[in-house]
């Protein structure tokens, strides 16, 4: 694969991403019918969230704490020469936290206890668990939503996303469900940088990394309670694959699979929507944030596999202007950099 291909792969990944979180803000906590109800033909372009979104404040383009997390973990792996390690996602969170807008927000409590034990450890504190609530327990699928600089700092060495998914994930999301949703979002944005990537090779290396992460998450982390995110992915499959229109299959998929807070329910939704839409970025894209429920969050999963497999393709630079501007990013520059790391590691 030639390095403007790669580089066109990892900017995908990030764009689609970021595109994901900003639309999917905006239709946030309302159903599959609410959407059709409020946006006729769904929410295909940025718009300002209003009232009935946690990013209600938001301009057209703001991405909230999905991509915000993404982009700046993936800062600090460059900084750490394209070496993923717990301090990196130690680092971002600590960056992260500084800013008012994304931890005031969005910061939910796994990730609010993630980072107060962090903020001990650095200032020589002791920081006490709760037992009862332990947050870093939840099987959230926050663990997911950030992950992608795993899948694109190894591309094509899906073994090693997996190693790397798992080591981002336990820092936050210590436990074998929110350690498997990881794995497969990382193992798929992996298997995209294969030049004959399929949208059903993507599947095949998610339930691969699903399997793997949940077993390593059995030997090494916490076990808790819930659906298997695995099996849950080959439901979602199953919907999909299904002979029915493409609005039902998605109406199966959030009533059946679900598109909530639960990493068994969001990560196994956007490969379900993935394959519904036969990978295409847009379209994919698109459908998510229209799915209902944890929109931004599942869209920004989904944007992440798919933009590394489509790469920009369909995404107009008008987009990216928007992006860029709106969030004080610049997504070509970091796109640039990550790949002259992971380059000639594929040679």
């Amino acid at each position: 694969m030639d390095r403007k291909t790669v580089y066109d792969k990892i900017l995908g990944s990030m764009v689609c991403c970021a595109l994901g979180d900003a639309m999917g803000a905006v239709t946030e906590n309302l159903s599959f019918d609410q959407i059709r109800d409020k946006y006729p033909g769904g929410v295909r372009e940025l718009i300002a969230p209003d009232k009935t979104a946690f990013a209600y404040g938001n301009t057209p383009g703001q991405i909230t704490d999905d991509f915000s997390q993404t982009y700046l973990l993936t800062e600090e792996i460059i900084k750490n020469n394209g070496v993923i390690s717990p301090d990196c996602v130690e680092e971002m969170l600590i960056r992260w936290s500084n800013i008012p807008k994304y931890f005031n927000r969005f910061a939910g409590p796994t990730t609010r206890s993630a980072i107060a034990a962090i903020r001990a450890k650095k200032e020589g504190r002791e920081y006490v668990v709760n037992e009862v609530i332990d947050y870093a327990r939840q099987a959230t699928n926050g663990s997911a939503m950030k992950i992608s600089p795993a899948g694109f700092f190894n591309p094509g060495d899906v073994d090693k996303a997996i190693e790397d998914a798992v080591c981002v994930t336990r820092v936050t999301h210590d436990n074998q469900l929110a350690i498997s949703g990881a794995c497969a979002t990382a193992a798929a944005i992996s298997r995209a940088f294969d030049e004959k990537a399929s949208v059903y090779d993507i599947i095949q290396a998610g339930i691969y990394g699903a399997r793997k992460g949940e077993e390593i998450g059995m030997r090494i982390s916490r076990t808790v309670g819930g659906p298997s995110v695995t099996e849950r992915i080959g439901m979602a499959v199953a919907i999909a694959m299904l002979p029915e229109s493409k609005e039902d299959r998605l109406r199966k998929i959030y009533n059946l699979v679900g598109t909530g807070l639960h990493v068994s329910e969001a990560v196994p939704a956007a490969f379900g929507i993935i394959l519904i839409c036969d990978g295409d970025n847009w379209e994919s894209v698109c459908e998510a944030v229209n799915v209902g429920y944890d929109t931004d969050t599942v869209a920004a999963i989904v944007g992440s596999i798919v933009g590394a497999l489509k790469g920009t393709a369909g995404i107009s630079e008008e987009l990216f202007e928007i992006l860029n501007r709106e969030n004080e990013i610049a997504l070509e520059e970091t796109a640039e950099k990550v790949t002259a790391l992971v380059y000639d590691k594929m040679k």
